[in-house]
C-alpha cells in the first residue's frame, strides 16, 4: 500500500485512529506559524498514544537545531521534515534522518541538491504547506529521484486516488484534506481517505 502520512494531529485519539487505519506516519507540527502547531511536552503525549512500527514525524520550519533536538528528545521522534530550503548542516545537525522538503516556487518545486538529499529518507513535494492547495502533478513525474517521493497538496479522498495513479509515490501525505478544523480530524473522512487510496493501489497493480 502507498504509505499514507497523516499530519498536523493534535489529539490524542486522532492520533489512535489515523494508527488503526493504517498510516504508516503520524506528524505532529512544531512550526511557530502553524495553527497546527504543538509544544515538545503535550507531543510526548501525542506520541504515548501512537501504535508500535508507525513513524512519529516533527515538523519545523524556521527552528533552530537545538529546539529540534528538544522536540525529538521529548516526543520520541523518529523523523524530521524540514519546511525551509535544505542545507547539509540541517542533516549534519539533525539527531534523527530528514524528510526534505521540495516546496513550489516560481512555477516549479526547488528540490535539495543531489548530494544532500540522498542523505535523507525521502522527499516531500508540497505546494500547499498546509493550506491545501493542490499538487500539479506534471511537476513531480519529470524526473526521477535518488530517495522515496511523498506528495502532498490538496489531498482529499475524492483527489489522492487519482494522483496515485498517475504519480505511484512512495506515500502520500495530508492534513487539511481529513479535517473539519484546522489540527481535527475527522473519522469519516480519515476512513474515506484510505479507502481510496487502497482502492487506487489496487487499480494501478
Amino acid at each position: 500500500m502507498t504509505a499514507v502520512k497523516i499530519c498536523g494531529l493534535t489529539r490524542a485519539e486522532d492520533v489512535v485512529a489515523a494508527c488503526g487505519l493504517g498510516a504508516a506516519y503520524v506528524g505532529f507540527n512544531f512550526a511557530a506559524a502553524s495553527p497546527r502547531r504543538t509544544t515538545p511536552s503535550f507531543a510526548r503525549e501525542l506520541a504515548a498514544a501512537c501504535a508500535p512500527g508507525v513513524l512519529k514525524v516533527g515538523v519545523f520550519a524556521d527552528e533552530d537545531a537545538s529546539a529540534i533536538a528538544a522536540a525529538v528528545e521529548a516526543a520520541g521522534l523518529d523523523l524530521v521534515q524540514l519546511h525551509r530550503r535544505l542545507t547539509e548542516e540541517d542533516v549534519v545537525l539533525a539527531p534523527v534522518p530528514v524528510i526534505a522538503v521540495a516546496r513550489f516556487s516560481g512555477g516549479g518545486f526547488a528540490v535539495p541538491r543531489r548530494e544532500i538529499l540522498v542523505r535523507c529518507h525521502a522527499v516531500l513535494f508540497d505546494p500547499s504547506e498546509g493550506e491545501g492547495t493542490p499538487i500539479d502533478p506534471t511537476r513531480v513525474e519529470e524526473a526521477s529521484w535518488p530517495v522515496p517521493a511523498l506528495v502532498a497538496g490538496g489531498l482529499t479522498p475524492e483527489t489522492v486516488g487519482a494522483v496515485i495513479r498517475r504519480l505511484r509515490p512512495a506515500g502520500v501525505d495530508v492534513a487539511s484534506g481529513v479535517e473539519s478544523a484546522p489540527g481535527v480530524k475527522d473519522r469519516g473522512m480519515l476512513e474515506r481517505f484510505f479507502a481510496a487510496v487502497r482502492e487506487a493501489d489496487a487499480q494501478a497493480g
